[in-house]
């Protein structure tokens, strides 16, 4: 008996940059891309200049860049990635690791501390919500990945039996990042990914240079007591009535930064689970996927949050600061 095998090949979808896309209303083009058109042209007339694989690829700029904000912004396969945009697998990895390392390099300044106005703007919000005198809320979520390639694989094993790398993220009143650290090991917990951070390393070398006198950065549990840094008092079971209205202010002040990682995650699916196994690749895609999230939040637009985000360890014990106590103190007399 003779067995004769055949192999089926999908086409690829023809013209859809060229002819799909051009009839897409303006909420659809950002349901699909997340952007604008007019912040994709911005994109493009930015990192344009700098694209290698524009002058060695048959590939326009245009169709490079809508295929890389695609496969962010959705859990597509690479393979039907590449027959949407009439590509191959391979260039769709190739340039998507080249888009967000311009993104990252390009339009970073998009994540910045906030100082001047937006830093009033920002306490402002935090005023509102209950807690005075905060200048952002951090703090640290898994993203989900393969086993990595790297000395210690295992080390990205976190709590919860599963490869990650930690997001530390701080972010003002209004969902915005205002900076990030991405690619420790999932088995870390967050007071160590925070200290190894530049924000950590500041706060510990010349903390005015990022928090004014008298204001703080708000975080939960799993981060130390500084002067300018504060998280909840330890429930022991015998917290006064005012360290209770402490901790219920900071915590709703605090969520903010849950639902901005819930944000993140909502808008650019491809991490629910990257599928890079290069750390330095996949740190660059997440920076890239927030620089972008705060691009999406200077056009105003509002979009329901995904509560289902991992949480970072938070187990670590901390030694107490007296200046910080002091300071803590303070702040829950006011209550």
């Amino acid at each position: 008996m003779v067995i004769i095998c055949s192999c089926v090949c999908l086409p690829k979808v023809q013209q859809f940059v060229e002819e799909v896309v051009p009839q897409y209303s303006p909420s659809d083009f950002k349901s699909n891309f997340r952007l604008s058109r007019g912040h994709v042209e911005d994109v493009m007339t930015t990192i344009g200049p700098f694209y290698w694989n524009r002058q060695h690829s048959k590939v326009p700029l245009q169709n490079s860049v809508l295929a890389c904000l695609w496969t962010l912004s959705n859990q597509e396969s690479y393979r039907g990635v590449a027959d949407r945009f009439n590509i191959t697998k391979s260039t769709v990895c190739l340039h998507l690791h080249e888009f967000c390392s311009l993104v990252t390099t390009y339009l970073s300044h998009h994540i910045s501390w906030p100082t001047g106005q937006a830093l009033h703007n920002s306490e402002l919000g935090f005023r509102a919500a209950g807690f005075p005198n905060t200048v952002c809320a951090v703090d640290g979520c898994h993203i989900p990945i393969v086993k990595p390639h790297c000395e210690n694989p295992v080390a990205y094993i976190n709590r919860k039996q599963f490869y990650s790398v930690v997001l530390t993220g701080f972010c003002d009143s209004k969902r915005r990042f205002c900076h990030v650290n991405v690619g420790h090991p999932g088995s870390w917990h967050d007071a160590r990914a925070f200290r190894l951070s530049a924000v950590g390393r500041l706060l510990d070398e010349d903390p005015q240079s990022l928090v004014p006198e008298g204001m703080h950065i708000i975080g939960d549990s799993a981060y130390p007591l500084l002067p300018q840094l504060m998280r909840p008092y330890r429930d022991n079971g015998h917290l006064t009535a005012r360290q209770r209205r402490f901790n219920q202010k900071l915590n709703v002040a605090r969520v903010v930064i849950e639902h901005t990682f819930g944000l993140l995650k909502t808008k650019f699916r491809r991490l629910k689970c990257l599928y890079m196994k290069n750390i330095a690749n996949i740190s660059t895609a997440v920076t890239a996927c927030c620089i972008l999230h705060n691009m999406c939040l200077e056009e105003g637009e509002a979009i329901e949050v995904d509560e289902q985000v991992e949480a970072a360890d938070n187990r670590a014990p901390h030694p107490q600061n007296q200046d910080a106590v002091l300071h803590r103190n303070q702040i829950c007399d006011l209550f």
